[in-house]
C-alpha cells in the first residue's frame, strides 16, 4: 500500500513538473520516422504523454506499473494501454505475436534497467518488429560534462545511466546497428536520440554496471527520491497551521 501511494505521487510529481520542463521539443524528431499505418509499440509508455505522436490506431503502450498504466486510460482513452510484466531472463515474452511492429518506441526507460536485462529485452524486441523494423529511443547519456552528470544521477531514478559508446555497445552485442540521430540537452539533461535496426541474430557477451557517478551519488539519490516528500508534507503542516492561526484571529 505504501509503494502504490509512494508511486502515485511519483507519477504526479512526473506528470505536472518533469514532462512540462523537458519540454514537448525533444520528441519532434519522431516524426521523421513514423508514418501512419506503422504499428507502434511504445516499451515503457509511463503516463502516455508519447502515445499523442501517434495515430491511436496504429498504437499501444506497455509498462509494468500499474498506476500509470491507469493514469494513461484515464488521460488518453483513444489510445490502448497495457499493463505488462517484468521480463528478467529468456523465458519471458511481451504478449503479443512475432513481426507484430513497424516501430518500437523506448523513452527515457533504458537507463532504468541493467545491461543484463537490456539484452533480453533486445532479443524480444527483434522477435516483434517486422523484416523492415527498427527501434527509436531517446536515453539520458554521460557525457564530458561532469556538472550534468552528477545532476542526472543526483535526481534521476534510474541506476543505468550510461554514455553513447555503452549503448552502441550494448545494440551491438544483439546484432543491432545503432544510428545517432541527434544529442540534445534539456533541464539539465544530455539527451540521445537515436535508431537500432536489427541486422541478424547473433548475441555477444556484453555487461556493464553501474557507473562511478551513480555509485557515489546513489544515497543522496535514494535521500532526495524519499526525504523530499519529508519536506513537503512538513510545508505543508506549516502553511495550514499558519493558515489555521490566521482564521482564528479573523474570528
Amino acid at each position: 500500500m505504501q509503494i502504490n501511494v509512494f508511486r502515485k505521487m511519483e507519477t504526479f510529481v512526473y506528470k505536472h513538473l518533469v514532462v512540462p520542463l523537458q519540454g514537448s521539443h525533444i520528441y519532434d524528431f519522431v516524426g521523421s520516422f513514423y508514418t501512419e499505418g506503422n504499428r507502434v509499440l511504445d516499451f515503457g509508455s509511463g503516463i502516455g504523454t508519447n502515445s499523442i505522436l501517434f495515430n491511436p490506431k496504429d498504437y499501444i503502450g506497455v509498462d509494468v506499473d500499474k498506476s500509470r498504466v491507469l493514469e494513461s486510460k484515464h488521460e488518453f482513452p483513444s489510445h490502448r494501454f497495457q499493463e505488462i510484466s517484468y521480463i528478467s531472463n529468456e523465458d519471458g515474452q511481451l504478449p503479443f505475436e512475432d513481426k507484430s511492429f513497424d516501430i518500437i518506441f523506448i523513452s527515457l526507460c533504458l537507463h532504468h534497467i541493467d545491461s543484463s536485462k537490456c539484452k533480453v529485452l533486445f532479443k524480444e524486441f527483434r522477435r516483434l518488429l517486422k523484416v523492415d523494423g527498427f527501434i527509436i529511443g531517446i536515453e539520458p547519456v554521460i557525457t564530458s560534462n561532469k556538472l550534468s552528470n552528477i545532476f542526472m544521477n543526483l535526481i534521476d531514478g534510474g541506476d543505468h545511466i550510461i554514455g553513447y559508446d555503452d549503448y552502441h555497445k550494448m545494440y551491438l552485442s544483439e546484432s543491432y546497428e545503432t544510428t545517432t540521430i541527434n544529442s540534445v540537452t534539456t533541464f539539465g539533461y544530455h539527451l540521445w536520440q537515436y535508431t537500432a535496426k536489427p541486422m541478424g541474430s547473433k548475441s555477444r557477451p556484453y555487461s556493464s554496471d553501474m557507473t562511478n557517478y551513480r555509485k557515489t551519488i546513489k544515497p543522496l539519490n535514494t535521500g532526495i527520491l524519499y526525504g523530499k516528500w519529508v519536506g513537503i508534507f512538513y510545508g505543508c503542516y506549516l502553511l495550514t497551521k499558519y493558515l489555521w492561526v490566521k482564521i482564528q484571529h479573523l474570528i
